[in-house]
């Protein structure tokens, strides 16, 4: 395998672009009488010049596979028929956090039926989903322990449920990657166990990875918590919806899994905003992660033609919104980050306008913290 640097210090990553923005420099001249300072110098030069590589407009894959490399589609539909591959981002309630892993220069991958999900492989609603989720997160040794903590080493994975529900998970360190496998919701079969049948995607999973040549390409665009994100005193959404003080912001929390130590690492927040148990808003950001949301512009999964003008908004930044039936999202790109603010139409009067108000709030606080 390739270099496996130790890189849990999220927090120095603006400290290594800092670093990497300091260039060596020499200054040659021709020998001579150093008294006659009016004697010109030429630069020597031991060949011709060379123009430092461009630099990456988005994370690379450190595993150097991609989806259809770490897991075949025919493995895949084998355990059930009705997955195929699908991208794993082509969801309409997809958030910045998802974005962690591939920012972490890892994997999210899904073969499913279609049906609407979240990025968890869990159904949205009554959609009924059925689908795999493979998830690999390179340099995770460090965080890896922790889960063991709390959930136990269970090498083989584990299946459960029943005739009316059917899933298996795997976690497993593999080498210096986290190796997250979950099946949701598959047919039974007469023919085999659910063990038997998740037992070939974990096999090629776990083969691919281990000998997968892992490489070492931190992005650098990340840095600190972003003091404006996930504010914890909800005034802003109350001004902005006309709200009473029994709302409050929900961060999640307990637990551990390959998408909260990704998260952590690339320093990824995510919350909600409530009444009691009544959900009003939600906010996600990606600190550096602004090449996701061009990503996902560039692949058809945010409309240009949604650009919309907030006060207050530095030059070079951006905002998107649309408007559905039951929620409103903006996009805005802060510098280097990502933030989605989403509104919940059923319970936010005239949530178009709200989200108008949330936006330049939220910019204007953005710019206060600078």
């Amino acid at each position: 395998m390739g270099t496996t640097t130790n890189r849990v210090g999220a927090a120095f990553a603006s400290a290594l672009a800092a670093t990497m923005l300091l260039v060596a420099c020499t200054s040659g001249g021709a020998g001579g009488d150093s008294t006659n300072p009016t004697t010109p110098t030429t630069p020597v030069t031991s060949g011709p010049a060379t123009t430092p590589p461009p630099a990456a407009d988005s994370p690379v894959t450190e595993l150097g596979v991609d989806c259809a490399g770490l897991l075949s589609a025919d493995v895949a539909s084998a355990f059930d028929a009705s997955w195929v591959p699908r991208d794993y981002y082509d969801r309409d309630n997809v958030m910045p956090s998802d974005y962690a892993i591939a920012q972490e220069g890892g994997l999210s991958c899904t073969w499913n039926d279609g049906a609407s999900s979240d990025g968890k492989n869990n159904a949205t609603g009554e959609s009924g989903y059925s689908g795999l989720l493979v998830q690999a997160l390179p340099h995770a040794g460090d965080t890896w322990p922790q889960f063991v903590e709390i959930y136990g080493d269970d090498p083989d994975g584990r299946c459960f449920g029943d005739e009316t529900f059917l899933g298996c998970s795997f976690d497993q360190l593999v080498g210096d990657t986290w190796v997250s496998i979950i099946a949701t919701d598959f047919e039974p079969s007469t023919e085999a166990t659910p063990e038997q049948r998740f037992a070939p995607v974990v096999a090629e999973v776990t083969e691919v990875v281990s000998s997968a040549d892992v490489t070492d390409d931190p992005w650098p665009l990340g840095g600190p918590a972003r003091p404006w994100s996930c504010v914890a005193d909800a005034t802003l959404e109350r001004d902005a919806f006309g709200a009473g003080d029994d709302l409050f912001v929900l961060t999640p929390g307990g637990g551990w899994s390959v998408y909260a130590a990704a998260w952590s690492r690339a320093v990824a927040t995510s919350c909600s905003i409530l009444a009691d148990t009544t959900p009003y808003s939600g906010e996600s950001v990606l600190a550096g992660g602004a090449w996701a949301l061009d990503q996902r512009l560039e692949f058809g999964l945010v409309d240009p033609d949604t650009a919309v003008t907030v006060p207050g908004l530095a030059d070079g930044d951006r905002a998107y919104r649309s408007c559905s039936a039951t929620t409103c999202v903006t996009d805005l790109v802060l510098g280097d980050d990502w933030a989605r603010l989403t509104v919940d139409t059923s319970s936010v009067p005239d949530a178009e306008a709200a989200s108008g108000r949330l936006a330049e709030g939220y910019v204007a606080r953005a710019a206060a913290s600078a």
